[in-house]
């Protein structure tokens, strides 16, 4: 079982990364990490890859992972805007939608990251383009705001938290 779910943007160097997080957690040693680049095997071909992602946002292994995390860290960096990246997006809305995790923030975002725009929140882009559809559906029902969320995390000052998640959710969005 993981103690954090990890959400960035591929943007950062690793050792920048890991320090960050390192920095964040006293007992980094001890915690166990959910981290998409160490979990999904990224060398996979691109049919076996979305066989494994499923046919619903809900049924990845993302979203499984969010389900057993206690927390939920955002690891900005100042090289992109994480929220363009509409993956992170939906992180972000199914942690707030379907659990109680706390959102710890860290990181600099970029100078000048804009709050919204054509390309940030539900309008943010998928390095798989058949993914947009899917991500944004699962992101309008899961029922949040997401472009305010979005804005909450990008203006939260690092080693700060947002509100907790949704308080009456069930632990899986299936039930």
């Amino acid at each position: 079982k993981c103690d954090t779910f990890v959400s960035h943007a591929w943007f950062e160097s690793f050792l920048g990364f890991v320090e960050d997080i390192r920095k964040f957690y006293k007992d980094f040693d001890t915690r166990v990490f959910w981290i998409c680049f160490a979990a999904n095997p990224q060398t996979w071909l691109k049919e076996e890859l979305t066989l494994l992602l499923g046919p619903s946002a809900l049924q990845s292994p993302f979203y499984i992972a969010l389900q057993q995390c206690q927390t939920f860290l955002v690891v900005r960096n100042t090289a992109r805007n994480l929220y363009t990246r509409l993956w992170c997006v939906t992180e972000l809305a199914l942690v707030k939608a379907y659990t109680t995790n706390t959102v710890h923030v860290i990181g600099k975002m970029p100078p000048f990251a804009k709050e919204s725009g054509s390309d940030i929140g539900l309008n943010a882009t998928c390095s798989a383009p058949e993914d947009v559809a899917l991500l944004q559906q699962t992101i309008r029902v899961a029922g949040v705001d997401v472009n305010e969320l979005v804005a909450q995390a990008i203006r939260a000052r690092s080693g700060s938290s947002l509100a907790s998640g949704n308080t009456t959710a069930c632990k899986c969005a299936c039930q």
